[in-house]
């Protein structure tokens, strides 16, 4: 379950991919990403790797936003054939991730 308010800025969910390795300020994550009409999401589970998976229990996934990324200010580049992510100062480096594809955009 994402944790955001979809509802507040009349946001849907157009598109999808779990499990999207980044690197941000030399921290991994394995994230899920999320586009919407307005925004790129980046989302975090807060449940991974918490101490209670070794009991053989999974608890469920409590997926928050790492990022929340306006379209109309998304920066991108490639860099040493990876893909950056550029906000507000930061670069995520996305590992084996096509944004173009999963934005749906048609280069010309």
């Amino acid at each position: 379950m994402y944790n955001y308010d979809f509802k507040k800025d009349n946001e849907t969910i157009i598109n999808e991919k779990v499990n999207v390795n980044i690197k941000v300020n030399n921290n991994y994550y394995k994230t899920n990403f999320v586009l919407t009409e307005k925004n790129l999401l980046i989302f975090f589970d807060i449940n991974k790797g918490n101490p209670i998976w070794g009991v053989g229990t999974a608890p469920l996934p409590q997926l928050y936003p790492l990022f929340n990324i306006p379209l109309s200010k998304m920066k991108k580049e490639i860099k040493e054939d990876n893909l950056y992510i550029i906000t507000n100062d930061e670069e995520i480096n996305c590992y084996d991730f096509d944004l173009d594809e999963f934005l749906n955009i048609k280069e010309k």
